[in-house]
């Protein structure tokens, strides 16, 4: 196989794996240059998670997307921290249409070596938009 054939055959894959970032990102309602959302949770309890680390917030986040989108309704999504000192879980429900968007409910469990902590609220999106909070 020539260089060029080659050349091009990466170029291709290249180009692919690009595309399947730029979806994934949009699906997951990120905008270019961000890496995540922040998690709802932090939205819904202004003190919930105060003491996590950035890293240990990312884990969270990162968990809430996941059980957001492809999580089974009454089964937890765990997620683990910085030393295994805290950890948390994320549970939804059964998906659920108001108008024109999808929607569910939501439990954060928190526990560290403190203490417990615990928030809930009702997501909603559009059209496989982001995420947002219900009031």
């Amino acid at each position: 196989m020539g260089i060029l054939a080659r050349s091009s055959i990466l170029l291709f894959g290249l180009s692919l794996l690009t595309a399947c970032s730029l979806t994934t990102s949009k699906k997951l309602g990120l905008s270019d240059g961000q890496t995540e959302s922040p998690a709802l949770a932090f939205q819904s309890d202004q003190e919930f998670g105060s003491g996590l680390s950035q890293h240990e917030r990312s884990k969270l986040s990162a968990a809430e997307q996941k059980a957001f989108e492809f999580g089974k309704p009454g089964t937890p999504v765990t997620w683990m921290g910085e030393g295994k000192s805290v950890s948390g879980s994320i549970v939804v429900s059964q998906p659920f249409r108001v108008g024109q968007s999808s929607c569910l409910r939501f439990s954060h469990k928190l526990k560290n070596d403190k203490q417990n902590e615990q928030t809930s609220g009702t997501a909603c999106r559009r059209d496989g938009g982001p995420w947002k909070l219900v009031k």
